[in-house]
């Protein structure tokens, strides 16, 4: 075995990887969703047939490059459908509200009490009665808000145009009664790019025109 062959091709790719990373960007190092981890396996093990195989060495690089062309374009797609967002990376899912256990919930994800309470252990929270709210993440994090912090659960009804019906759901409002509200005050939900609701405030991010780089919070009592 040449050894400087070896540190080379080894080199190489070390170098080849940091770049691809740096493309991708930070969220594939940061917080990795199923979507992104498959894209690191695949290209984990393309490198390791370039090390392996001499001959494979050129096509592996060509092989990282479509990867890298197919994730962006994919991570495009999540973008702009936020239906093929929810297929390839899924949602998030609240498991504790106001100090009560969504059981259902916890079952559609696979996430016990175990799980939870270790969660609960690493952020120094004794009990779940503390919790005012408990969100697992699409990449699997669980964010938890506390009780002494946050006297009210607001959680995100709109986000790219599209209506979060669990968020309607866990607030206790109907989705064919927030429509009317919404067409009440002249508001299409396809045009907001983000809004939240609590206490019947709602504060939305409004786009009129598709040039516009930077959004303000408009509230107003839905009713």
């Amino acid at each position: 075995m040449n050894y400087g062959i070896l540190l080379l091709k080894i080199t190489a790719i070390f170098f080849c990887l940091i770049f691809v990373l740096r493309i991708l960007g930070k969220r594939e190092v940061g917080q990795l969703s199923i979507f992104d981890l498959v894209v690191l396996l695949i290209i984990a093990d393309i490198a390791a047939l370039g090390i392996d195989n001499d001959q494979f060495i050129i096509p592996s690089y060509f092989c990282v490059l479509i990867l890298v062309i197919l994730q962006k374009a994919l991570s495009f797609l999540l973008i702009k459908a936020s239906f093929f967002r929810n297929i390839i990376d899924g949602s998030p899912t609240t498991i504790v509200l106001d100090g009560k256990l969504l059981i259902k919930n916890m079952k559609k994800e696979h996430y016990t009490v175990d799980d939870l309470v270790s969660q609960m252990r690493m952020m120094h929270i004794m009990d779940i009665d503390e919790i005012k709210l408990a969100i697992l993440e699409t990449n699997g994090t669980l964010s938890i808000f506390r009780k002494e912090r946050f006297d009210e659960v607001k959680l995100p009804v709109i986000m790219s145009g599209k209506v979060v019906k669990d968020s309607l759901q866990l607030l206790e409002w109907e989705y064919e009664t927030f429509l009317k509200r919404l067409e009440k005050h002249n508001i299409s939900y396809k045009d907001v790019i983000y809004a939240s609701l609590h206490k019947n405030i709602f504060c939305y991010y409004y786009r009129t025109d598709k040039k516009e780089q930077e959004l303000v919070c408009h509230k107003l009592q839905l009713t």
